[in-house]
């Protein structure tokens, strides 16, 4: 099984206490490996260090915020991030509505990320990791949000420097050119393999491509 990272909607204040009879836990996204950017904005507006709701562990280990807060940061991101040019702006569009719908469609108070397994990944006691993220990052969000969106426009660059080397590889050649000149698909084939990569690794960086209410830790409700 791969190490995840696990987005609920929960109705009770996990911060206060254990769920309760009656009360709901929706299911939002897992994703592998990694805490992509849109979670850690959903959970970043009144955010909270929080017991888990995934696993009995004694130390808090996941992070709580305000949902409805928390989606409309998101949102406002993303409506900037098309003006940005840095996605397909018609695939983007579409990830944005969709985002929107399931959102509303699973909105309760609270959003919490339980990150239990990827720390399990890492070094040091979870505890101390779930601190590290709610400080460096969550805590931070905007200045965090800011380094992503330095990553993506360098990943952006990267691919419109292999964009232009396909260019100058597929133009025509003249007689004597073609002479002592190879066949380059195979070298275009390797620079389209490359874009992409590095377009899907934006898109799983950014982290609004996987939205479900069927998670590994599923939870029923009355």
């Amino acid at each position: 099984m791969a190490n995840r990272s696990y987005l609920y909607s929960i109705d009770f204040d996990r911060t206060k206490g254990e769920r309760k009879t009656g009360e709901k836990i929706f299911g939002l996204s897992e994703y592998n490996y990694s805490i992509p950017l849109s979670y850690k904005i959903l959970v970043s507006q009144d955010s909270k260090i929080s017991k888990s709701i995934n696993w009995d562990y004694e130390h808090p280990i996941a992070v709580q915020g305000d949902f409805e807060k928390g989606k409309n940061r998101l949102l406002d991101f993303l409506n900037e991030l098309q003006g940005e040019n840095l996605f397909d702006n018609q695939e983007l569009q579409k990830q944005i509505t969709e985002t929107q719908i399931f959102l509303n469609n699973h909105q309760l108070k609270y959003i919490i990320l339980e990150c239990g397994e990827i720390y399990e990944m890492g070094d040091g006691e979870l505890e101390d990791q779930n601190k590290v993220l709610f400080d460096k990052d969550i805590a931070k969000i905007e200045n965090h949000i800011k380094e992503y969106l330095s990553e993506f426009r360098s990943m952006n660059e990267t691919v419109q420097s292999l964009k232009n080397e396909i260019s100058d590889l597929s133009k025509p050649k003249g007689f004597i050119s073609k002479i002592f000149s190879s066949d380059n698909s195979t070298k275009i084939q390797e620079l389209e393999k490359k874009i992409k990569n590095i377009e899907q690794e934006n898109w799983n960086m950014l982290g609004i491509n996987y939205w479900s209410d069927i998670l590994y830790f599923h939870f029923d409700n009355e």
